[in-house]
């Protein structure tokens, strides 16, 4: 078990998030989306680097208190910032999917999801099927499928690029909402759809 570390002192940024992911993220953040966090955070003004050496310190923090009241008012300033627009990914890292709402995107866009029906049963091999589809256009298909969720990566990640978030960090920040937004179809019981036989 590592040590607490000194709040009032800078410490380089994996430590911090040593200490963040033990006090605040949730357990299915792992250590590399917890230091893609700490590099948001810097742009979100939780944390500040100080002197040439690359270390980082708690920034607008009042010291003159014990180490619970600190990292109350940490947990403070995260949950005011996550109902900014700016933000908006510290829900995320509180363990909630409140998500988009400073920008009226809650979820990213789901696939639809394809009914089987009798339709869709191969015909006869002599018969010439008009739906089926060449290459290139099952390509277009799946681009048009794709393009909601594309169009999400690069609008998302974008708002997460800062001084500090660079891309890399910002697609992991990114990877890891995704994973708690995107809707799942519920699965669905198969029936065999057989024709009646007549008597």
């Amino acid at each position: 078990m590592s040590p607490e570390i000194n709040l009032e002192q800078s410490h380089p940024l994996d430590q911090w998030a040593v200490w963040f992911k033990k006090k605040f993220a949730p357990s299915d953040l792992d250590a590399g989306g917890v230091l893609a966090y700490m590099h948001h955070f810097g742009d979100l003004g939780i944390l500040e680097t100080v002197g040439p050496n690359g270390k980082w310190q708690l920034s607008g923090i009042n010291f003159e208190s014990d180490p619970d009241n600190i990292r109350q008012q940490v947990l403070d300033r995260l949950e005011t910032l996550s109902r900014t627009s700016a933000g908006f990914a510290v829900n995320y890292f509180l363990g909630r999917s409140a998500g988009f709402s400073a920008e009226g995107k809650a979820t990213p866009p789901s696939a639809p999801v394809k009914r089987f029906e009798a339709r869709d049963k191969p015909t006869a091999p002599n018969r010439e099927v008009a739906s089926d589809l060449s290459n290139l256009q099952i390509v277009k298909k799946v681009g048009r499928q794709l393009q909601p969720f594309l169009e999400f990566e690069k609008e998302t990640v974008s708002r997460l690029l800062g001084t500090y978030t660079q891309t890399k960090e910002a697609r992991v920040i990114f990877n890891y909402i995704l994973r708690h937004t995107k809707t799942k179809a519920e699965p669905k019981k198969w029936e065999q759809l057989s024709r009646k036989r007549h008597k």
